[in-house]
């Protein structure tokens, strides 16, 4: 054997080793429906848990064991592989914070028309305390001569914690906002912006009002969503609600749109403050004779929606609960996402 072909297979072994050995940080358990769940995530130590009690106030008080009790609630973060076998050149990874099963189904049924032409996968989960889920579905793309991953984040703004970690995960934010978890550098990865106020959010939520709508001229509508923690994001956040409800004024006959944030993340205080003012709002409108449509640009149709309920128990509105992810324009949005890049 000459000093070349040895010299080659030395360069495979290597090559076969370093991939043996990155895909082994990443063996997952797989489920029944093709789910996989990280054996071994970031590390838990205590400073984890003290990083999450300062981004996170309401967090303050709990002990490291009540946080991991609230965290399995709030279900695990996992990744999802939609494409079984593509041979694209290019990766398509949909972030979301994770719906619950149906919810989770919801998105993957939807986002398999991407499949035949990007390699696609979900990253779902909250990842305040890991990353690896995230990690591992990229590892398992850079290892199929992956060009670029088109890294979608569902989310209505980009002014949420939950947005900003996902950034810091890819090192497009100097600051975490939850907790130190391990960073991914890729040169492959292109992080598309939420879709926030852009015009396929705005033709779906003024769709979603057109659904349950029976007489426009004598019909409001309340654009609702789950809101940030932060004031200012708030208000960032209302102003792009706001947009969407100028788009719908100008594209409709309905006599007001008027936009609000619960902010279930925040104080009991500042909730129970725009619970308030929403009340506020019906009350008023229904005694003005209109009837109050409540529509919003949430992803799923699967998140606050029973807490909505509660919230408005005995008050007189419509509501359309559907998430923007289900709409077909969710889907062109993306792709003209990508285009764009």
């Amino acid at each position: 054997m000459n000093y070349l072909k040895i010299t080659l297979l030395i360069l495979i072994l290597v090559n076969a080793s370093a991939h043996s050995m990155e895909m082994s940080g990443c063996n997952s358990d797989e489920d029944e429906f093709g789910k996989r769940h990280p054996k071994t995530m970031d590390h838990m130590g205590d400073s984890k848990y003290d990083q999450l009690k300062e981004n996170l106030p309401t967090l303050a008080m709990l002990t490291n064991k009540q946080i991991t009790n609230m965290m399995k609630m709030m279900g695990p973060n996992y990744y999802w592989p939609i494409s079984k076998e593509s041979t694209s050149n290019n990766g398509l990874l949909i972030l979301a914070h994770g719906y619950g099963h149906d919810g989770d189904v919801e998105l993957y049924e939807s986002m398999k028309i991407f499949g035949d032409d990007y390699v696609t996968s979900l990253g779902l989960g909250m990842s305040m305390m890991t990353s690896k889920h995230i990690a591992c579905s990229i590892n398992e793309m850079t290892h199929e001569s992956i060009d670029n991953i088109f890294v979608v984040p569902v989310s209505s703004t980009p002014f949420n914690t939950l947005v900003r970690q996902w950034k810091y995960i890819f090192k497009l934010e100097n600051d975490y906002s939850y907790s130190n978890v391990e960073q991914i550098h890729s040169n492959k990865i292109k992080f598309l912006e939420p879709i926030s106020d852009s015009i396929y959010a705005k033709k779906i939520v003024l769709d979603y009002a057109n659904e349950i709508s029976l007489d426009q001229n004598k019909e409001v509508i309340i654009i609702i969503a789950h809101g940030p923690v932060e004031t200012d994001d708030n208000i960032k956040q209302l102003k792009l609600m706001n947009n969407i409800g100028h788009y719908i004024l100008s594209n409709s006959s309905f006599a007001d749109v008027q936009s609000f944030t619960l902010q279930d993340d925040a104080s009991k205080a500042v909730r129970d403050q725009n619970v308030e003012s929403i009340k506020a709002f019906i009350k008023k409108s229904n005694q003005d004779g209109k009837r109050v449509l409540m529509v919003s640009n949430l992803m799923s149709g699967k998140g606050i929606q029973k807490n909505i309920e509660s919230d408005f128990a005995g008050f007189n509105y419509t509501f359309n609960s559907k998430g923007l992810l289900v709409h077909p324009l969710f889907k062109e949005w993306i792709a003209e996402s990508i285009r764009s890049q």
